[in-house]
Order: C-alpha cells, then structure tokens, then sequence
C-alpha cells in the first residue's frame, strides 16, 4: 500500500512538471517563435510608446470616430474589471439604459432610422472588452464621420472593407471590425483632411493612451 502512494505522488509530480512546466513553456515558446506580436499582446507602439491593445477595445466614443459598442468592464473598457451587466433582457433598467443608447445614436446618425440602429452598438459584450463591432456597425456610422469630418464617405468605405475580419477558416466566429485599429487607420486620413480635427481627437494619444 506504501509502494502504490509513492508512486501515486511520483506520477502527481511528473504530471505537474509535464502539464504546469514543460506543455506551458513549450506553447509559450512556440507563441514567441511564430507569433511574437500575438503573444506579447499584440500592443500597439507610437513613437516606441504603448498606445492600446488590438485585443482590448478602447472607449471610442467622439462623433469623429468610429464608436465602440458600449462597455460594463469597470469605467469602460477596464481590463483588470472585465464583465458584463449581467442584466438579463426583461429587466426594466437595462431596458432604459438601452433605449437611451438607441436615442443617442440616432441623434448622432441622423440619417439612421431606428430599426436600423445595428444591436452591437448599444448592446455590451459578454467581456466588456471586445475590440470588434459589426461590419454593419462600421458601415452605419460613415455618413456621420463624412459629415463630420470632410473625409470623403468613399474613401471611409474603403476604409472598412479594407479591414474587416472575417470567419477563422472560413467558418467560425462572425466577421467585424476592429475599432482600435480602424480607427488609427483612420488618423492619418483625418490628418489630411482636416487637421484641426486631427488635433482635437488625437491630441497627446502618445502620451496618455486613451484619447478620442
């Protein structure tokens, strides 16, 4: 019986120095390998400075910009709080608080109807934190942006298309786009277009991260 607990806490130790030390290193290995950019958190630089995280969205919600969908993780987008209302659809103040989203967005879309507002813009995410909007999403905010900021709605289509994300292989997960890298696509054609906007929006996002 003695022989059958030692051996019992000798394949305990090799399991967990096989599955906790040599399987971890060996996938965290791999990751540094052949997707350096993945594994340190695909962090975004400006000026050798960390500005955002392509996996973490950002609280975009100036009218120049292509907005996020709206955030329960901590004050928005917080990543050490990730969560999600956890209201569930009858109850009377998420209700509210929806509706109340839905009159902002169509305020600030005027040429929007309200069945047309896309749900993933005034609805959270499960995690609070996701980068990505729908592909409708995007496109339903163009006229607003143009109008806005001068940039041709055109050239803000393309913009969209350019970086939509589609299905893993063809087959899981939903095409989007996301908002953190559209919108720092979108800086540069903001900047000649209407560098007076430029400055307003993008002012000091080298040095305090979150600006929109």
């Amino acid at each position: 019986m003695l022989n059958d607990f030692v051996r019992s806490i000798k394949l305990a130790v090799w399991l967990f120095i096989l599955c906790s030390i040599i399987y971890t290193s060996f996938i965290w290995g791999i990751g540094k390998i052949f997707f350096p950019f993945q594994a340190g958190g695909s962090i975004i630089y400006k000026n050798s400075k960390p500005i955002g995280s392509l996996l973490i969205g950002e609280k975009f919600s100036s009218p120049y910009l292509f907005n996020s969908r709206p955030s329960s993780a901590g004050t928005g987008y917080q990543a050490d709080a990730s969560s999600a209302s956890n209201y569930g659809p009858t109850n009377k103040g998420y209700i509210d608080v929806v509706k109340k989203r839905i009159k902002k967005f169509l305020t600030e879309n005027k040429t929007v109807k309200k069945g047309e507002v896309p749900v993933d813009l005034v609805t959270g995410s499960g995690s609070g934190l996701d980068p990505f909007i729908s592909v409708l999403g995007a496109f339903t905010q163009i006229t607003r942006i143009s109008e806005l900021t001068g940039v041709n709605p055109d050239r803000l289509k393309e913009l969209v298309e350019s970086n939509i994300s589609y299905r893993d292989f063809g087959l899981f997960g939903t095409p989007g786009v996301n908002t953190v890298k559209l919108n720092l696509k979108l800086a540069p054609i903001l900047k000649s277009v209407n560098p007076k906007i430029y400055d307003k929006v993008f002012r000091g996002l080298v040095n305090t991260g979150n600006k929109n």
